[in-house]
């Protein structure tokens, strides 16, 4: 799977991948020593990575960069697009629809395109 990194916490070698998929999201937790003494990833990095399901939850595992800083804005262009919640009033009820991915999505619909 191809992923950008929207989310990474150095310090406690964790990360968040938005998949190529438009599926849910990836979770990274590089516990272990299989990336000690490796650079870790930043916002906006394109990375590869194997996935699976855990309880619920898609982990990444074995990630690999392949282009740092490809879509270094996507995480503040997603915070600007964003509706604000002050403004928006409760609803009592919702219909949630899962997204279901695109069968031949690429790497390149994952970064929004700049203005």
């Amino acid at each position: 799977m191809i992923g950008v990194v929207l989310w990474s916490d150095p310090s406690d070698r964790k990360a968040v991948f938005w998949c190529e998929d438009q599926g849910d999201l990836a979770f990274f937790d590089a516990c272990g020593p299989t990336m000690d003494g490796m650079p870790f990833f930043d916002a906006g990095d394109m990375v590869q990575f194997d996935v699976h399901m855990e309880h619920k939850l898609r982990r990444a595992h074995n990630p690999r960069l392949l282009q740092e800083h490809a879509c270094q804005g996507l995480p503040d262009t997603l915070r600007r697009n964003t509706p604000d919640k002050a403004g928006v009033t409760a609803q009592h009820s919702a219909e949630i629809i899962r997204f279901d991915p695109a069968p031949h999505s690429t790497a390149e619909t994952m970064c929004l395109r700049k203005a």
